[in-house]
C-alpha cells in the first residue's frame, strides 16, 4: 500500500510567487516556486499526495485563528501524514500550538525554507522538501520540525538567524 501524505500550505518562503526581472530579455517574469508543480514536474513521488493551501501568509502575520483552521484541517483528515510547509519566523510557535491541541494521533511535520523553491539555485527548499517528506518513514506520532537535515520536536530547536539555519 502506498504512503499518503496531506500537504497543508501555510506559506512562507518555501513557496514564494512572484515578480522577478530578467536582465537578459529586459522584462518582468513569473516566478512560479508553487510545490505543486516542484512535485509534479520534478520530483514525480512514488506516494499519493493531497495539498490544501491553506492561507499564504508570511509566518509573522499568522493568527491564532490561522492555527485554529490548521488544527481543525488536520483533525478532520483520515490521512496519518501531515506535511505542513510554513514562513520560518513563527514555525516554532504554530508546532507548539499544535502539539498542545491536538487531539488525534497524527505525524505532523513542519517544514519551510529560507529561499524559494524554484528560481533560485541556492536555495534550501529543495532540500528541506525532501528530507520532510523522506522522514514521515522513520518519525513517530507527534508535531516535529524539519529543517537542513534533520527532524526535530517541536521543542528543541529554534532558528539561528546569523548562520540561517535551525538548531
Amino acid at each position: 500500500m502506498k504512503e499518503s501524505i496531506y500537504i497543508i500550505k501555510m506559506g512562507g518562503t518555501i513557496e514564494f510567487i512572484d515578480l522577478a526581472y530578467d536582465q537578459i530579455n529586459k522584462q518582468l517574469m513569473k516566478l512560479d516556486s508553487s510545490i505543486d508543480k516542484y512535485l509534479e514536474n520534478v520530483i514525480k513521488p512514488h506516494f499519493d499526495y493531497k495539498i490544501k493551501n491553506l492561507c499564504e501568509k508570511d509566518s509573522r502575520e499568522i493568527t491564532i485563528e490561522d492555527r485554529q483552521a490548521l488544527l481543525e484541517v488536520i483533525e478532520k483528515t483520515d490521512l496519518n501524514n501531515i506535511l505542513i510547509t510554513h514562513g520560518t519566523f513563527t514555525m516554532v510557535k504554530t508546532a507548539e500550538f499544535l502539539h498542545n491541541n491536538l487531539k488525534k494521533n497524527k505525524k505532523i511535520i513542519i517544514t519551510g525554507s529560507m529561499v524559494p523553491v524554484v528560481g533560485f539555485s541556492s536555495s534550501d527548499a529543495p532540500f528541506n522538501l525532501g528530507y520532510s517528506l523522506a522522514s514521515f518513514q522513520g518519525a513517530n506520532f507527534g508535531v516535529h520540525i524539519c529543517m537542513n537535515g534533520g527532524l526535530f520536536k517541536y521543542n528543541e530547536i529554534e532558528k539561528n538567524t546569523e548562520l540561517l539555519r535551525f538548531e
